[in-house]
């Protein structure tokens, strides 16, 4: 017959033992997991959509479409459709105009030519300055007030069915680029395509 003492010591050791917290295995660990808000953080990146503004003068001859992304509104796409549906927007008849702050320009070591990474041996005209009297006319989302840039061809824009990557070398530092997003250029030529096509309508 066991003592009472002994008894009494097992019982203590059965207690203490229940009460001991476990150890969660290796395994139970690595499988815990992240809540949806952290993954989302983590491994996506959400682009806001671009700026497409239609600006229409009173008395003027042109309806001008300007784009640019709203994190970065110190480049974009910009043009004019004249009220018979034609695109005059840069130096000749069916062009854009890929344009650009001084700064941003100047900051990156200016440029003598431009070329896209589409048609590199393609040389993209200077187009030179242009002030922006209606930069903030239309809402409180502003393009540049001065600007300068290059011309892009309406085919060149168009056949590229990527972003549209533009070279720019200067006269002495090394080349830099641009790029448009691909998102950016078909809100723009949707845009651009509507306003020709009720331009041409008007025309009638």
């Amino acid at each position: 017959m066991k003592g009472p003492r002994l008894v009494c010591s097992l019982l203590v050791l059965a207690v203490a033992g229940c009460s001991l917290p476990l150890a969660r295995s290796r395994s139970a660990i690595e499988t815990v997991a992240l809540p949806v808000s952290n993954i989302a953080n983590a491994d996506f990146v959400t682009e806001k959509p671009p700026i497409v503004q239609v600006r229409s003068y009173w008395h003027s001859s042109v309806v001008t479409i300007v784009a640019w992304d709203e994190d970065d509104p110190a480049f974009g796409l910009r043009t004019s459709v004249s009220r018979a549906g034609k695109l005059v927007g840069g130096r000749q008849y069916g062009d854009h105009r890929l344009y650009l702050t001084p700064f941003l320009a100047r900051d990156m070591g200016g440029f003598a030519h431009a070329e896209a990474e589409a048609e590199p041996d393609q040389i993209l005209a200077s187009v030179g300055w242009q002030n922006d009297s209606y930069n903030c006319f239309y809402g409180r989302r502003c393009s540049p007030m001065v600007t300068l840039g290059v011309r892009v061809p309406d085919s060149l824009l168009r056949a590229n069915r990527d972003d549209f990557v533009v070279t720019f070398y200067p006269r002495v530092l090394d080349p830099w680029t641009l790029t448009l997003r691909r998102e950016l250029i078909d809100a723009y030529l949707a845009k651009v395509d509507s306003v020709v096509a009720e331009m041409k309508k008007s025309a009638d």
